[in-house]
């Protein structure tokens, strides 16, 4: 067959060259072939056939016309790709298959792959495999296949052929980029397919066609643009789908209409812009849903209408601008959310009202300058939540009201020149809590005696002005010098007091001496003008 492709390729080369239609007899009536290569043939002739008329000279086409030829030739050029992969495939060889008896599980074991009878099992991972080994024996009542980690680029249609007990398939790990239509057919009993880190670029409609026991499906790390709208709609056995890191760019309104049995469905690393209304329909025992890494800016506020059962939501690094307050309303048994990496700059004060079982919430590096009241009222399961690197200035008193089983809050990379002396008094379980990389000057005199199960606070790279108004957080320092999270908290200034440990100072230093001789001066850095409530410390 490549020698054919090869002799029907010259005659095209001549044909544009001479201008003059040159084409193999056979490729002139191929109606009733209906072999693959013959339906090979008969894109290579029309595809000729267009290209020859396109070349020629301009003003004999109406101007209309003038552009089409290429837009026609850079489509044929993909089904040309298409056709040398079909004969490639086409010419693929083939294992030998024997009935599932003992003296041919033996002949099994003699080949260069292994065979394990006990488990009916064949292993030829990692064997350098650049096409299937041709005389190996394969029993017809094998159970799992391994043939990941080679060098296969295709395979031939029946190479899986009577393998109906078939119930893992593994390709993984491999070069394919074309897979025959009907290659799967006969495996109405296979489990799992796994696919991932291969070439391919398209997967035919029916591909899966056969597969109706079908649980876990990977055709991760691919290339895939597109996919048919009914490539699954045969497989209603499917729990586990993974399409990450491929190159689609969206999901058709019911696209997985037919997956009602789903339970984990991984889309990350695509290039998904926009998520439609409908496209997560019928997911109702959906549990993980991962869309992170991809270009998403538009969500409707029915996207995820269907998954009230969802566990699990990750839409970190994308382009997310608004979350409105209908976008998780039935939510309710959502324990993960991470929303890390997006442009959020604003969020509707009732956004999380139904998020009651919530347990994590990763809301860094985005673009919040407030947080709105009321925002976490319903969240007391939360126990971890993310705010660091976005762009919080203040905390008022009620910013974190209703998180009671809060044990570690991150604040870190921030603007924060300032906070309520309460903000902290309903984290009665925080355990660790990052204010470092701010824009802190001093502490709210006792704002740490709120958190009476804290263990560590990270409190460095913040311009600590050490006057009087850093007197607490030196006590506190002294007191607790074993809650310290890493680095020190270091004094900006005044004067030679740069650069010293706040927790070294006492009330002379903070107060006195230095201090009032500079009481005439402007501090170099703004402080906080709230009140400022006196107490006498032990220093």
């Amino acid at each position: 067959m490549v020698i054919l492709f090869f002799i029907i390729t010259a005659s095209f080369l001549v044909s544009v060259q001479t201008k003059e239609l040159v084409l193999p007899r056979m490729l002139i009536n191929t109606e009733e072939c209906t072999l693959n290569p013959c339906e090979v043939l008969k894109l290579m002739s029309q595809y000729f056939l267009i290209v020859h008329a396109a070349s020629r000279p301009q003003q004999e086409k109406p101007d209309q016309e003038k552009a089409a030829p290429f837009v026609v030739e850079m489509s044929f050029e993909k089904r040309l790709r298409q056709a040398e992969r079909r004969l490639q495939a086409v010419e693929q060889p083939v294992w030998k298959l024997r009935e599932g008896v003992k003296a041919e599980w033996n002949h099994c074991t003699e080949g260069m792959c292994r065979c394990i009878p006990d488990t009916k099992s064949f292993i030829c991972w990692n064997a350098h495999l650049k096409s299937i080994p041709s005389t190996q024996i394969i029993p017809m009542d094998i159970v799992n296949i391994d043939i990941s980690g080679n060098q296969l680029e295709t395979l031939h249609k029946d190479t899986f052929r009577g393998l109906t007990h078939l119930h893992e398939l593994d390709l993984s790990n491999n070069k394919i980029n074309f897979l025959p239509f009907d290659l799967l057919e006969d495996l109405d009993s296979l489990v799992q397919l796994r696919l991932q880190s291969n070439e391919l670029d398209e997967l035919h409609p029916q591909i899966f066609f056969k597969l109706r026991n079908l649980n876990l499906l990977d055709i991760s790390k691919n290339s895939l643009v597109l996919l048919p709208n009914v490539i699954f709609h045969n497989n209603p056995k499917l729990t586990v789908i993974n399409l990450s890191d491929n190159k689609l760019e969206e999901l058709d309104i019911g696209f997985f209409r037919e997956q009602t049995e789903l339970e984990e469905l991984d889309l990350s690393r695509n290039e998904i812009q926009r998520l439609k209304v409908d496209c997560f329909k019928n997911l109702l025992k959906l549990k993980i849903l991962d869309l992170s890494k991809n270009q998403i800016s538009n969500i409707s506020d029915n996207t995820f209408m269907d998954l009230v059962n969802l566990e699990i939501l990750k839409l970190h690094n994308n382009k997310i601008v608004n979350i409105s307050n209908y976008l998780f309303a039935n939510q309710t048994q959502l324990v993960f959310l991470d929303l890390t990496m997006n442009k959020i700059s604003r969020i509707e004060s009732h956004a999380f009202t139904s998020l009651t079982n919530v347990q994590e919430l990763l809301l860094g590096q985005n673009s919040l300058s407030s947080i709105p009241v009321g925002l976490f009222l319903k969240l007391e399961k939360l126990k971890r939540l993310m705010l660091f690197s976005n762009n919080l200035a203040t905390l008022d008193s009620n910013s974190f009201i209703g998180l009671k089983n809060l044990k570690h809050l991150l604040l870190n990379n921030n603007i924060l020149k300032n906070f309520a002396i309460d903000v902290f008094r309903p984290l009665q379980k925080l355990e660790k809590l990052r204010i470092d990389s701010n824009k802190l000057q001093s502490l709210p005199t006792g704002c740490l005696e709120h958190l009476p199960k804290l263990v560590a606070v990270k409190l460095e790279k913040n311009p600590w002005h050490c006057d009087c108004r850093a007197l607490y957080l030196a006590r506190w320092l002294r007191a607790s010098p074993h809650k310290l999270w890493d680095g020190q908290a270091v004094c900006r200034g005044p004067g030679d007091l740069g650069g010293v440990d706040v927790g070294l100072l006492r009330y002379d230093d903070l107060c006195e001496g230095q201090w009032a001789s500079m009481l005439s001066l402007s501090p170099r850095l703004p402080f906080y003008h709230g009140e400022f409530v006196w107490r006498n410390y032990n220093v």
